[in-house]
């Protein structure tokens, strides 16, 4: 590198009593030469136009540039140091010095150039990647297989071996299906492999077989020579396997049409913020996956379902019920994967349907499965193939779906339907908001998540509210066309249940005091083991605020003395879903717990067994 010396001509006066004197005086400054960084060698082709080759400046910016020697034929030096155009003539390994300049200095780096026939060492192999999809019948019931159709596998890993199965050369479809590679001509054959598998830097996802000791799946093609070609293109489609009335070939389609809702999916959340990291998930799907309780490796899975940790296990039993082509099902459970890590999850599980009264966390929990499904896919269809050929089911349109049973905050039929409402473009009765994904996705990771109450639609809404406040009356709109009135704080103050009063929804306990909370099911009177403990009312939830930091004791009792009940409680702090402490002792009139609590807000979630709705418990906190 090499420096130019720039003078700076600078007039001072100075003035003194008796006059001025002018003098001139000369400042000499150092400014930035360019800094260039050599170039890695280069292999072109002759005849095909090259994408500029570009130098690293760490400097001052290049006005000119220099070459030596000459570049070959075809190719030409811009005032930057980049190098274009299409070389003409065979070269041998050369190396060049270029030499950038400014007014403050140079810089020289060096690149080695050849220049080779394309059909010399380098062939062009690509395609394009489909898959077999399978539509839903016209009236969402049932598979429609006389109208499968070709789409494309995206952004899934794609690798060339040779007849040893040692890999020359992998990368990723693009959204259209399409892969190329530029690999050295070899005497051996490959052959193309496509493996079910999304992986960046950002991301990793895979379909795997549980009843095959977890492998991948992997669609190839036949090995083929590829030497003295400059081109090829080797297209290859995974197949469906049906045959008319079953699946007699092998059902090739099925892990790239799951991987395709999942392509989707990140797509959407990208769309909300570029950079998103996604925690690594395994898809489990095999045909040998079946609604049955069992061995997880036989496939015993009992129903599509996401682990609540890094697995999704999907079904897939023909003739009974296959979920590979029930795209909402698939961005269902992946929903659920996407709540949990990078929101919260405070949903208990078990069976549920549009119509049940439901425990808060549940409801929103399944309604946002639902909700998030439409979104992640820009469809409000959802449809579940089952049965016979996969020709039953059931299927919704969170749009059109008239179905009013129960409404209100424990329905998650209502739940899906007013998230879905704030997302899409479409304005129906009371629905005059279309926010899309980003400001959804802002909450769910911000307020949503550190609630200290437990998650619901009183969380959501109260966090969509305060985020636009603008919005109030109009939020408000779509909320109350499920019978839900207004939503003002996140613990659900106000609020029935339209079968039994559920008023306040939260107790508020503080030190020193008790509280009497009193058993309310709304679906069946008597809550034993065996019934459903996600039922609305199932559970009383208490707020606790723990003054200063102690040991403290919690004791729930019944008030009076019948029966044989068995009071549960489970203790939360702060915006955690999982419990820093739990009661769970056998059968008795009390339960109790002792534990050293820090400063902070908490809640308790009280369930009773063996007991009829309408009991009277007394819950009291006591600093020791």
């Amino acid at each position: 590198m090499k420096y130019y010396l720039s003078s700076i001509f600078a007039t001072l006066m100075f003035v003194g009593c008796g006059g001025g004197e002018t003098v001139t005086q000369i400042v000499e400054t150092l400014q930035n030469p360019p800094i260039i960084d050599n170039h890695s060698s280069v292999t072109l082709q002759k005849s095909e136009p090259i994408t500029p080759l570009e130098f690293n400046n760490r400097g001052g910016v290049i006005e000119t540039c220099s070459v030596s020697p000459s570049l070959p034929s075809g190719l030409k030096l811009s005032n930057d140091c980049s190098i274009s155009g299409t070389p003409t003539v065979n070269q041998s390994l050369k190396t060049y010095t270029v030499t950038g300049k400014n007014v403050d200095g140079e810089d020289s780096a060096t690149i080695g150039i050849e220049v080779v026939k394309p059909d010399d060492t380098i062939v062009k192999l690509k395609g394009t990647i489909t898959y077999d999809s399978v539509p839903v019948n016209v009236n969402g019931v049932g598979l429609d297989y006389r109208h499968t159709i070709q789409k494309s596998v995206r952004g899934a890993v794609v690798r060339i071996v040779d007849s040893s199965s040692q890999e020359l050369a992998r990368t990723t479809t693009d959204e259209h299906g399409y892969y190329e590679f530029n690999i050295a001509n070899v005497a051996s054959k490959v052959k193309v492999q496509v493996f079910s598998k999304l992986k960046s830097s950002n991301w990793d996802f895979q379909v795997k077989d549980n009843t095959n000791g977890d492998a991948l799946y992997v669609m190839e093609g036949s090995l083929a020579s590829v030497n003295k070609t400059k081109s090829q293109t080797r297209n290859l489609n995974a197949s469906s396997g049906w045959s008319g009335s079953s699946y007699s070939g092998t059902r090739t389609s099925a892990p790239f049409a799951i991987l395709d809702v999942v392509y989707q999916a990140i797509q959407k959340v990208r769309s909300a913020d570029s950079s998103i990291v996604f925690p690594p998930l395994n898809i489990f799907w095999s045909k040998n996956n079946k609604p049955a309780s069992g061995n997880i490796s036989n496939g015993d899975i009992g129903t599509s379902y996401y682990n609540g940790n890094s697995s999704l296990y999907i079904l897939g039993d023909e003739n009974s019920d296959t979920d590979e082509y029930d795209s909402g099902v698939i961005a269902h459970e992946w929903g659920h994967y996407y709540e949990a890590k990078f929101s919260r999850a405070d949903s208990i599980g078990g069976g549920h349907s549009g119509g049940d009264f439901l425990d808060i966390r549940l409801a929103f929990g399944e309604g946002f499965g639902n909700a998030v499904s439409s979104m992640l896919r820009d469809n409000p269809n959802y449809w579940d193939s089952s049965g016979q050929h996969q020709a039953n089911g059931w299927s919704m349109n969170l749009e059109t779906e008239n179905n009013r049973d129960n409404p209100g905050w424990f329905s998650e039929a209502s739940i899906q339907r007013i998230l879905y409402d704030i997302y899409d473009s479409h304005d129906d009765a009371g629905d005059t908001i279309s926010y899309g994904f980003k400001p959804i996705h802002q909450l769910l990771i911000g307020k949503e998540k550190n609630t200290p109450a437990f998650t619901s639609i009183f969380t959501f809404i109260k966090g969509l509210k305060d985020e636009h406040s603008s919005d109030a009356t109009a939020i408000d709109n779509i909320v109350a066309q499920e019978s839900i009135a207004s939503i003002t704080d996140i613990y659900g103050s106000g609020r029935t249940n339209r079968k039994e009063n559920a008023n306040p929804l939260y107790d508020v306990l503080s030190t020193g005091n008790d509280v009497t909370i009193v058993t309310n099911y709304a679906v069946d009177r008597y809550l034993s083991e065996r019934s459903r403990t996600n039922q609305l009312g199932a559970y009383n939830f208490v707020k606790v605020t723990v003054p200063s930091d102690g040991d403290y004791t919690i004791t729930v009792t019944q008030v009076g003395s019948s029966g044989n009940p068995d009071p549960d409680f489970y203790l939360y702090r702060g915006s955690s879903n999982q419990p820093i402490a739990s009661a769970e002792n056998p059968p008795a009139l009390s339960d109790t717990l002792t534990k050293h609590l820090e400063s902070g807000i908490y809640r308790m979630a009280i369930i009773v067994y063996n007991q009829y709705s309408g009991t009277s418990y007394s819950v009291k906190l006591v600093k020791n």
